[in-house]
């Protein structure tokens, strides 16, 4: 006899069952087109939309209540506030932390695109394993530019590699002190990751999720 298949009611579990379905729901619609997508701005609205919906959906006892802010502040990460793209939580029982990139190929600038993302992955581990703001986090990037996707020889891209395959050293400092107005950042991930991208159409993919592994 075959399990019934059941939403889990776990509640780590049913959020990453959330974001997953999301992220699939998001890209689905995104490479056909129904919404009108070509910065971060949209990108974050549309998908907190679709967010906020399978959430409900997830809902599944009478006292689940599923929320989704968007920009919300953190105090003292490294010194400074910093704005989280999207976060959402059950009912305070456990919360998200969500940051979003989106890359095009004609807006350059793939070495400050790099390094960011990397500031924005510390944030979510330092929010997350130090200040236990958030119980979890994702990571998304959305990019039409195969700089990113490919391995750099040089510049930025040798030190914060975003390329497929490549996997994250923990407790390893990185900085490129050549880059202009970048120079000066300092990024140490205390978790390992592995940029596995996925390709759909002339698009690239690429989300992983960042948690408390200790």
């Amino acid at each position: 006899m075959n399990e019934k298949k059941i939403i889990p009611t776990d509640y780590k579990s049913r959020m990453n069952e959330i974001m997953s379905v999301s992220w699939k729901i998001f890209i689905s619609q995104f490479i056909n087109n129904r919404h009108v997508i070509n910065k971060e701005a949209p990108f974050q609205h549309h998908f907190a939309q679709i967010i906020r919906t399978v959430g409900e959906l997830y809902s599944i006892n009478e006292s689940d209540l599923f929320k989704v802010d968007l920009e919300t502040k953190l105090e003292n990460i490294k010194g400074k506030s910093k704005y989280v793209d999207l976060t959402c939580q059950f009912d305070k029982i456990i919360n998200c932390g969500i940051e979003l990139k989106f890359k095009l190929k004609r807006q350059g600038a793939q070495d400050w695109g790099r390094i960011d993302s990397y500031v924005d992955i510390e944030s979510l581990e330092i929010a997350i394993l130090e200040k236990k703001e958030f119980d979890l986090g994702k990571f998304y990037l959305i990019t039409d530019d195969t700089a990113y996707i490919n391995k750099s020889k040089r510049g930025s891209g040798t030190i914060f590699c975003l390329h497929d395959g490549h996997k994250t050293i923990p407790n390893h400092e990185l900085n490129y002190p050549n880059n202009k107005g970048r120079h000066k950042v300092f990024v140490t991930l205390k978790n390992k990751y592995t940029m596995k991208w996925e390709k759909v159409n002339n698009w690239y993919f690429l989300e992983f999720t960042i948690e408390n592994v200790g």
